[in-house]
Parts: structure tokens; C-alpha cells; sequence
């Protein structure tokens, strides 16, 4: 991988590993895999990922005292220039494993706002969310949306970031052939740095 592309961090935020939002990441990482990208996934099903508990220590040390399942997810993050979130929407938020892992990267804020380790990344970073929901409310993504947007900022990427949602999608059979040479479309568009979107 160049420092133009850099390899793609996928976190699956969904507690089932073949559900609706399975099939978004596959597609979108076909696509990305079509254009040339290299990319690891690391999903949270099947993983003991304890919440954060606001315990502060971090804010001393930058490290979680936590001993679980985390561990490769602090290292993938360290590591990434190129994130991209799947999740699922539960209760119009992310699913409570997948919040438990977005929770415990306080410890990036930590370095960041409370020791003042400026991030060093080997690519400008770059961040993309892909959601998925079984309803069609006008809000169904505007809490993941948000939530997303501070997780960025507490790893270093900028705030601003392309997230798209589908609708209507509860079960993998929802999806139409169309809607998934889309999102292949997207992969490519993510890694060629094209894609710039917000569909809410």
C-alpha cells in the first residue's frame, strides 16, 4: 500500500455477523478490494467488550485498564488512516456492543485533550459510516451520525466524514441487486478518495 492508499480499517458493529449490515460490508469491501485497497475487518460480534467505566484512569495514562476483548481494536485504530463503520440501527443508535467499543476509545480522547499527544497518521486520515435500518424514519441515522462524528474526533480524524444510509432493510434478502452494486460503487469511490456524501 502507497501513502496515497492506505490499507482500510472495517469495524462491523453489528452483534450478528451475517445480518443486513453483514452484506453492506461485504459489498462495500468487494468494491474497495476492486479498486486496489487492502483492508482488515474486525467485527464485534462473538467479543467481550465491556463498557467504559468512566473510571478516569485514561485521562492519567492513555491506556484503558479494561483486560477483554479490546485490545486488537486499540491497536487496529492506532494503526488506521482509513476507517469505515457498518452498523445496524438499533433503537435509532448503534447496537449496544458496537457503542460499548466506540465508548472505550475515550482513550484516544484522552491522549488527545487531556495529554496532549498530537496523532501522527501515515496518510491524511479518512473516515466513512454505512448504516443500515429496518424503518424509514426521517431521523433513523441522525444519532449514529452523531455519535460517529465525536468517535472521529476522539481518534484523530476530522469531524466532516461521508455516511450513508439505507432504509427499509431489515433481513440480508431485503437488499435489491442494485442497492449492492451501489455500495461496491462506494468501496471504489472511498479508496480512489471521491466519495463525498452525506445521506441521511
Amino acid at each position: 500500500m502507497t501513502k496515497d492508499n492506505p490499507p482500510i480499517l472495517i469495524l462491523h458493529l453489528s452483534p450478528r455477523a451475517n445480518g443486513s449490515s453483514g452484506l453492506l460490508m461485504a459489498s462495500f469491501l468487494k468494491g474497495a478490494q476492486a479498486a486496489g485497497a487492502q483492508a482488515r475487518v474486525l467485527a464485534v460480534a462473538g467479543k467481550s467488550i465491556e463498557g467504559c467505566r468512566a473510571c478516569g484512569d485514561c485521562y492519567r495514562t492513555g491506556q484503558c485498564v479494561i483486560d477483554d476483548d479490546m485490545e486488537p481494536f486499540y491497536q487496529a485504530l492506532e494503526a488506521a488512516a482509513r476507517i469505515v463503520l457498518v452498523t445496524p440501527v438499533y433503537f435509532y443508535g448503534i447496537p449496544a456492543l458496537g457503542k460499548a467499543m466506540i465508548d472505550r476509545a475515550q482513550v484516544f480522547w484522552s491522549r488527545i485533550y487531556k495529554l496532549g499527544q498530537k496523532r501522527e497518521f501515515a496518510a491524511e486520515p479518512r473516515g466513512l459510516v454505512l448504516a443500515v435500518g429496518a424503518t424509514k424514519g426521517k431521523d433513523l441515522f441522525t444519532p449514529i451520525h452523531l455519535s460517529m462524528k465525536y468517535f472521529f474526533d476522539s481518534v484523530g480524524f476530522p469531524r466532516k466524514f461521508p455516511f450513508v444510509g439505507f432504509r427499509r432493510i431489515e433481513e440480508p434478502s431485503d437488499w435489491a441487486a442494485d442497492q449492492l452494486a451501489q455500495v461496491e460503487g462506494y468501496g471504489q469511490e472511498f479508496v480512489r478518495g471521491q466519495l463525498d456524501l452525506t445521506l441521511l
